[in-house]
């Protein structure tokens, strides 16, 4: 819902701070959750670390309203789930975000909100039920994120962000989107108090709440000129080769046939996975 913005804004800002550059961060450079990949595509052109740093809250609103907000569904999502699904398109791209929704709802996986998902959605049920699915389906996404940018090092602050609780009981409980989420769904109902909805108090710990706002997205596929995939193509056809050399006729023209066909297919499964890697980052 449009109205929920304002509020989804203030406790995105509350979550992600000021600039930060962390080596487990997916995002790199990163200033009110906006990463120097997003901003050098607002700008036009590749964007410097001093222009990351250089972010001003208004701009950083403005690439939220244009390039997430939109994009997550959020003028057409019901409260709560509205932000819940924002908060995992900023952290995980708009694409993996909605995707997540759409798998929960039963409808086409495309990354994009329409009519379909919308009708999904209100049909699913009540909302806090889709709400708490909805939390508990991106996090069990955050956890098969692996690497040294994955759940290993981030996991904790990304627990905390999402559920409000710290896995190892250090810091108080805190509402998390989990719990926002639900208080915007509550607000929005008839009848229900227009609360002031607060941001949850980061933890004092620093790495911890810069691990809050880490960028959680799966490493991309290897893209067909990493030399890894070219030295084990090249490998593989040099050996199809040897073995058909000593073979003549229709045999070897039907092994041949079987290689071809099968290459085909390979490449086109590849070509697709980079294509999804490239669509959900």
């Amino acid at each position: 819902m449009r109205e929920t913005l304002p509020k989804a804004l203030s406790l995105m800002f509350g979550d992600e701070g000021g600039y930060v550059n962390r080596k487990t961060d997916a995002g790199g450079p990163t200033k009110y959750g906006i990463t120097q990949r997003t901003l050098s595509a607002d700008l036009g052109r590749p964007a410097s670390i001093e222009d990351v740093r250089n972010l001003t809250p208004d701009r950083a609103e403005a690439i939220y309203r244009k390039s997430f907000w939109a994009q997550s569904g959020g003028d057409l999502l019901p409260a709560g789930l509205d932000y819940a699904v924002f908060t995992a398109s900023v952290m995980s791209g708009p694409a993996r975000g909605v995707k997540i929704l759409q798998q929960l709802v039963g409808v086409a996986a495309d990354g994009i909100v329409g009519v379909q998902t919308v009708d999904a959605v209100r049909r699913y049920g009540a909302i806090d039920k889709l709400i708490r699915a909805y939390c508990d389906a991106y996090m069990a996404y955050l956890r098969s994120i692996p690497g040294p940018q994955g759940f290993g090092p981030n996991g904790r602050g990304w627990t905390i962000r999402i559920t409000g609780k710290d896995p190892k009981g250090q810091w108080k409980a805190q509402p998390g989107v989990v719990g926002h989420a639900l208080a915007l769904a509550a607000a929005a109902q008839p009848f229900a108090s227009d609360k002031k909805i607060e941001p949850s108090e980061p933890p004092a710990d620093p790495v911890v709440a810069d691990a809050m706002s880490a960028k959680a997205v799966q490493p991309p596929a290897k893209p067909l000129t990493d030399p890894t995939v070219i030295v084990t193509t090249v490998t593989a056809g040099t050996g199809v080769l040897s073995a058909l050399s000593g073979i003549s006729g229709p045999i070897a023209w039907a092994v041949a046939a079987v290689i071809v066909g099968g290459a085909l297919f390979v490449g086109i499964r590849y070509w697709r996975t980079v294509r999804e890697a490239e669509s959900s980052a």
